[in-house]
């Protein structure tokens, strides 16, 4: 069931020839690596930024990603307490790099991430349904508070940065939309109580104050998840020496999420470096410690953890083998 709606934007784009849509997007990538190079006149000054970067602030950088990790995987933890399930956080945490890993290194990393993430918590105990339900829910919540926060930073940033014009039309839409939801407040309670039926298991609906928690609960962790991803790339600025308008960080940001989230190129391919650079330029900020302090980033929330989760998912194989060669010879040993 996830996994169906979560590939269904890859399965349609697989539809094109495969030349043709890797041309596509290779071609993407370089032209907004290229717009980003040429607003960068000190980018020759990039790799010198990278070379001494502020020690203490590259360590709370390292620390505030790990924390937006944990918020993920609280987020999950509490979903699958929902349903029963109850599953430790090194096991999640092992789940979310190794998830990462396939989603930045792999053509289709996201529904290969997807599939991974099923897999595993069939392994840890939970059943189909209560795993459905998890990442479902998980990604449902991601996507709203993800465009909670850039209806937030719009707002911050007021009349200045890439949406400055389409602000009015942006803040009309989100108030349609909470209008919408508060007239038909009992139809959509009806339909959510009818997905969470079909996506979770009958212990996850018992109650609707339970059902409320729950979602306050996951909601919070989301958004910590976010903002501590937001902290992360602040960080990494300050540790070269970049600054950056405070007003236009949290919507820079969040337009680079939702770059990210296009099936483009694994892991963003540069895209997202590219709607960073830009999205800073977009408020006067062009200067080479700026692309440092995004490539800082980068490496640090995600380019960095391939290796890591690549390598938990080596272990999590090998070890998935090792019980499958003892499992036979077990009773041969009782005799």
């Amino acid at each position: 069931m996830v996994m169906e709606f979560w590939s269904r934007g890859h399965a349609q784009a697989a539809r094109i020839p495969t030349p043709l849509r890797s041309l596509a997007k290779a071609g993407v990538g370089a032209v907004l690596i290229v717009i980003a190079f040429r607003q960068m006149p000190s980018l020759r000054h990039t790799i010198r930024e990278l070379d001494h970067p502020s020690l203490i602030l590259l360590l709370g950088a390292a620390a505030a990603q790990l924390l937006s990790l944990l918020a993920y995987t609280l987020t999950v933890s509490r979903l699958l307490a929902g349903s029963g399930v109850r599953v430790g956080q090194r096991p999640l945490l092992r789940m979310t790099v190794g998830g990462i890993a396939m989603s930045a290194s792999l053509p289709a990393g996201a529904a290969a991430s997807v599939v991974y993430w099923y897999r595993q918590l069939l392994r840890e105990g939970a059943n189909a349904s209560a795993a459905a339900s998890a990442i479902f829910w998980s990604m449902i919540a991601g996507v709203a508070t993800l465009g909670g926060l850039l209806v937030a930073g719009v707002a911050i940033a007021g009349d200045h940065g890439p949406l400055a014009g389409a602000r009015l039309p942006i803040f009309a839409a989100t108030a349609a939309t909470l209008l919408a939801t508060l007239l038909a407040g009992s139809h959509l309670r009806g339909a959510l109580a009818r997905l969470t039926r079909r996506f979770a298991p009958p212990v996850a609906v018992g109650g609707s104050t339970s059902l409320l928690r729950t979602g306050i609960e996951v909601t919070a962790l989301s958004v910590a998840n976010w903002l501590l991803d937001l902290a992360t790339l602040y960080l990494s600025l300050r540790a070269v020496g970049a600054h950056v308008p405070l007003t236009g960080l949290l919507l820079v940001y969040a337009l680079s999420q939702v770059v990210q989230s296009l099936p483009l190129l694994p892991g963003g391919g540069g895209t997202v470096e590219a709607s960073l650079a830009l999205g800073f330029a977009a408020f006067g900020h062009t200067t080479g410690s700026v692309i440092a302090g995004v490539l800082l980033y980068r490496l640090i929330s995600t380019w960095g953890l391939v290796p890591l989760g690549w390598t938990a998912i080596a272990l999590d194989s090998r070890h998935t083998l090792i019980n499958k060669i003892r499992r036979p010879l077990l009773p041969a040993a009782r005799a």
